[in-house]
């Protein structure tokens, strides 16, 4: 329950920044909201304890958030059994993590946040060119200015090359000698991805409908906790593509979801089963496998999806 409390209080806060979101309902998804606005995407993955998220979940996060030139965010309470601080940022696997208090001072009065967990302590960035430039103006020498704060020489010259991080206490100390601010803002909506896009099919059948859509043109990245199984990309065209054996009640689901994400990430969706009848489902076509082989390219492929999704309409409102 205090989970469902906090995706939905994290839904608010996205809402009331005029985003619009999409949720999912997906047991160890990569991702619980997906949420736009003007030029930016997010991926939000909100848990209580930021420490129960699983490597292949950050990764599929990152794939995600590097394919759509989206930011990647974790949204928690608690580390351990330490509550996360309100304007400190953390990190789990490569992706930035904060509370839901952090966020909304993030997006909805654009305040970023300076301070940052690592290795136990707070520490920040500092504008080391202007501690130089203050330091010199003041008439400290490197050593005077090492004996004020408590650090070594070494120490502030690393500081002045950008070599280091400051903890907050010391940042602190040297914010209240030159009466300036120094430690630099996290641009945690910018931050930079390490990612592969090169992850592999899990089943035969993936494999035969990665090639076929390959062939087609379209490049093809795997994704392992979402509702669909993979992402596709021509130019500016995207698809998200699910795949099963056969429809079953966590088909329909999952299109449902599919279908509220696409129009977030301004995305078509389709779902290939070994099996099945032509239909939509939420405005998203579940096709046969072998409908496949009747496509030439890409374009075929979204005329196809677009054709079904306009014969369904005309059957809804004839």
């Amino acid at each position: 329950m205090e989970r469902e409390r906090l995706i939905k209080t994290v839904e608010r806060i996205l809402q009331t920044a005029g985003y619009r979101t999409a949720r999912l309902d997906l047991r160890g998804a990569c991702f619980d909201i997906a949420a736009s606005r003007l030029f930016l995407l997010l991926f939000l993955k909100v848990v209580v304890n930021i420490d129960t998220i699983t490597e292949e979940q950050v990764e599929d996060l990152k794939r995600l958030a590097r394919f759509f030139n989206a930011s990647p965010l974790i949204v928690g309470l608690k580390s351990k059994n330490t509550d996360l601080e309100e304007g400190v940022v953390y990190e789990r696997f490569g992706v930035y993590a904060l509370r839901p208090e952090t966020l909304y001072e993030i997006i909805a009065e654009n305040e970023l946040p300076a301070v940052f967990a690592e290795r136990g302590g707070l520490y920040v960035r500092i504008n080391g060119q202007l501690l130089r430039a203050l330091r010199e103006k003041h008439g400290y020498s490197v050593g005077e200015l090492a004996e004020l704060v408590g650090v070594s020489r070494k120490s502030i010259l690393n500081y002045e090359r950008n070599e280091s991080a400051v903890s907050l206490e010391v940042a602190m100390r040297l914010e209240e000698i030159f009466n300036e601010a120094l430690a630099e803002p996290i641009n945690v909506l910018n931050a930079p991805l390490e990612t592969k896009l090169d992850a592999e099919p899990e089943n035969p059948l993936e494999k035969e409908i990665f090639e076929r859509l390959k062939s087609l043109g379209l490049g093809v990245v795997k994704v392992k906790r979402a509702p669909f199984n993979a992402v596709s990309r021509e130019d500016e065209l995207k698809i998200l593509t699910g795949i099963d054996e056969k429809k079953t009640r966590s088909t329909v689901k999952r299109a449902e979801m599919v279908a509220e994400v696409g129009k977030i990430v301004n995305s078509e969706g389709v779902f290939i089963l070994e099996k099945t009848k032509t239909e939509v489902v939420g405005e998203i076509p579940i096709i046969p496998k072998e409908s496949l082989k009747e496509v030439r390219d890409a374009d075929e492929l979204i005329e196809m999806i677009e054709a079904l999704k306009k014969e369904i309409k005309r059957e809804l409102f004839s």
